[in-house]
């Protein structure tokens, strides 16, 4: 259940026109309509309002006011943010009161989506999904239930990293190589190819070799992956961190070098 307030629901509901049944209600007529606010929550929040048998009966109107009462903070934060980039790529003539309530409720739609880690993009959508599940339960404080799915897509990570400098993730039996293996021969291949600029990096890269190797531990024994008894709060949460940093920074690498290679003289 989100901690929205009154204020805040009515905030939201004069912004985006939400009355009546509608959303958007001052677009009526204009070419909006009910699938676009199904499309609008089911990528914000994995809802689809017209199979949920929870929804599929509501308007508009009542498929956001019961998100708003029964979803999470993140889930709103999420269908918010939504709403406020539709919102602001309408380009309506806006008055002060408009440019109040928008500057307003993104600084709540801050407050919903605390982000307190990043994990990098993905187009891929089950991936998407499984991004999405690790932030709303790290921002919902129970980052016990992402260790899972941040061991998930950390391995599809590394093998789409390794794939792209051609190292190979297969054993010589054809066999998946497990995850600290991948961020090994993925480490072995920046040194080789002068990736780094410091030895700084290389010593924490090799570093988190076995890291990763303790995060394959704590997935299968202290996860939901298995009838386990799960890690506490805070070392589920210290391990995401160092976890998601990780990706976070090896994303950034590649993107760095994806740049410089971009910006060659032919």
């Amino acid at each position: 259940m989100s901690a929205l307030s009154y204020v805040e629901k009515e905030q939201m509901a004069d912004l985006f026109g939400i009355k009546n049944g509608y959303v958007f209600s001052y677009l009526l007529g204009s070419g909006y309509n009910k699938n676009k606010t199904k499309e609008m929550i089911f990528e914000a929040t994995g809802i689809d309002i017209y199979t949920n048998p929870n929804y599929n009966n509501l308007s508009q109107e009542r498929c956001i006011r019961k998100i708003w009462e029964e979803c999470d903070d993140y889930s709103v934060g999420c269908l918010l943010k939504t709403m406020l980039d539709y919102y602001y790529m309408l380009d309506l003539n806006w008055d002060r009161h408009d440019e109040l309530l928008y500057h307003s409720l993104r600084e709540l739609e801050k407050k919903l989506i605390k982000n307190p880690i990043t994990i990098p993009a993905t187009k891929t959508d089950s991936l998407k999904m499984i991004k999405d599940d690790i932030e709303r339960n790290c921002n919902n404080n129970t980052p016990e239930l992402a260790l899972d799915r941040l061991h998930t897509y950390s391995t599809y990570f590394f093998r789409n990293i390794c794939k792209k400098h051609e190292i190979s993730t297969v054993d010589d039996h054809g066999k998946e190589i497990p995850l600290h293996s991948l961020v090994g021969m993925l480490k072995k291949w920046y040194v080789t190819n002068d990736y780094f600029e410091s030895d700084f990096a290389v010593f924490a890269i090799q570093n988190t070799i076995s890291i990763f190797e303790k995060f394959n531990q704590v997935r299968n024994y202290q996860s939901a992956a298995h009838p386990n008894d799960i890690l506490n709060k805070a070392e589920a949460f210290y391990a995401i961190r160092i976890i998601s940093e990780t990706l976070d920074f090896v994303d950034k690498i590649e993107k760095i070098k994806d740049k410089e290679e971009c910006d060659l003289p032919l």
